[in-house]
């Protein structure tokens, strides 16, 4: 009798634990972006403030895919999500190998993404041509290897006065603009020491000689 007492008592507990379990597992999953895996702007501009209280990030990036548009409009709305797919985790593999020790990524919505970094000012445009390098890389798709080329504005977080992520998202926001007005998306624009854009053209296209 006693141990029916108290195996009837314990499973209110497993079933409460198994509740927790699984509203904690959703809850972790709507702070990541479904497509990406990245994180959602919420999480990221927590996570953002952190680094900058710690003077743990050095710099913020946001960039923009390149004529995206046309892949669904060409090829349809799933190899614009292979595309966003495949941006995310060579956004996440190239910080995580070239950033620093302190990275977080995440995806604002549509073809947006934004990081936050620890570099030294002199590797910013190493830093960057090699981001735009990976990200033109062809993704495969049945119809013909996409390939996207990405506008990225980048900026110095002690540029900024009372930085925040808030303030971060705004100038590293200009940042990638200013990089899509110049000269049609390409080239360099440092107006300061520690702000660098990058920019490339857009180029939406299967692979050559892959079919339609």
């Amino acid at each position: 009798m006693i141990t029916e007492v108290i195996t009837a008592a314990a499973l209110p507990t497993a079933g409460w634990a198994l509740t927790a379990g699984l509203l904690g597992h959703k809850l972790h999953a709507a702070r990541r972006d479904p497509l990406s895996r990245l994180w959602t702007r919420m999480p990221w501009m927590r996570r953002t403030d952190r680094l900058i209280r710690r003077h743990q990030a050095t710099h913020a990036l946001m960039l923009d895919l390149d004529g995206f548009k046309p892949v669904n409009d060409t090829f349809g709305h799933p190899a614009g999500d292979a595309v966003l797919r495949a941006t995310g985790a060579r956004l996440a593999d190239f910080t995580a190998q070239h950033g620093g020790r302190h990275t977080e990524c995440a995806r604002l919505g549509g073809d947006e993404f934004v990081a936050t970094l620890t570099l030294n000012d002199n590797d910013v445009a190493t830093f960057t041509d090699g981001l735009a390098h990976e990200l033109a890389q062809p993704v495969p798709w049945p119809g013909g290897p996409l390939i996207v080329t990405a506008s990225i504005g980048i900026v110095a977080i002690a540029d900024l006065e009372q930085p925040s992520a808030s303030t971060v998202l705004k100038r590293v926001d200009e940042a990638m603009y200013a990089v899509k007005k110049a000269r049609g998306g390409q080239g360099h624009r440092a107006p300061r020491r520690t702000t660098a854009a990058h920019g490339t053209e857009a180029s939406v296209q299967p692979a050559e000689g892959a079919s339609r």
